[in-house]
């Protein structure tokens, strides 16, 4: 039985017993717990690095910190508004998971590179004599630390939506499934966001800021990978245009 709405990956409609179900909703997993492992530690742990080696102020450091959060909550609603209007949320993934890398790319790049970020100094006893980033350093940063969000959050509205579209609400034996998938979903969030908190925090704080992005931005690329890999097994949801075109049509049609 053919499940209206949802396709295979080549746009026909999908079979249940071979589609979706928990089997495709392991490689979602895995990318979430990924994602995280990158994600967390570097909103978490962002302040120290934006003090004690961009020598910021520890008020701005945190404002910029809180102002990442918010920027990734913003840039759900550009994934989710993409995603169901014109993109497969699979793909939408695969658009934007480049993008969040490409974020931790440049922010590795300014932490290795000494012309690319201001000299050491003691930020904890002598702040005066330390020089906070600022010209084309600063542009680099902020530019590295918004495109992070601009990434993830388009990956994490997408990847849970992507996960409910692999359970049928209206079968009670599918349905267990769903509520099942989301109870993982967030148990990978906390894993993902546990190992990051143990594992890269030390290496940005042991072994450089700049290994500790390179590492993020693995995580990412590696879940990823493994998304795409279960491409044979995922049910996809049609897009369904933009919802502003039908507003404007139904709009249209009172008026006349």
């Amino acid at each position: 039985m053919a499940l209206e709405g949802l396709v295979d990956w080549k746009g026909r409609p999908v079979n249940p017993k071979r589609h979706g179900g928990m089997k495709a909703t392991m490689f979602i997993h895995f990318l979430v717990v990924m994602t995280n492992i990158g994600n967390i530690p570097m909103l978490l742990n962002v302040v120290s690095y934006l003090h004690g080696t961009m020598h910021m102020g520890i008020a701005d450091a945190s404002t910029t910190a809180t102002n990442l959060y918010g920027a990734i909550c913003v840039f759900t609603l550009l994934g989710a508004f993409i995603s169901d209007s014109y993109i497969k949320r699979f793909y939408t993934i695969l658009i934007f998971a480049p993008i969040e890398i490409l974020g931790y790319m440049l922010l590795a790049c300014q932490a290795h590179f000494p012309s690319l970020h201001p000299p050491p100094c003691d930020v904890a006893n002598r702040p005066d004599e330390c020089a906070a980033v600022s010209g084309r350093n600063l542009g680099l940063l902020t530019l590295g630390l918004y495109v992070i969000p601009l990434g993830e959050g388009a990956v994490r509205v997408c990847a849970a939506a992507l996960g409910g579209d692999q359970f049928d609400g209206g079968d009670p034996r599918e349905r267990r499934g769903k509520i099942s998938f989301f109870n993982w979903f967030a148990f990978c969030i906390s894993l993902g966001g546990l190992v990051g908190l143990v594992f890269v925090v030390w290496v940005q704080n042991n072994e450089g800021w700049d290994l500790g992005f390179v590492l993020s931005a693995l995580a990412a690329l590696l879940g990823a990978v493994v998304l795409l890999a279960g491409l044979p097994f995922y049910r996809h949801q049609k897009p369904r245009g933009s919802p502003l075109t039908r507003i404007l049509q139904a709009h249209a049609c009172y008026q006349t």
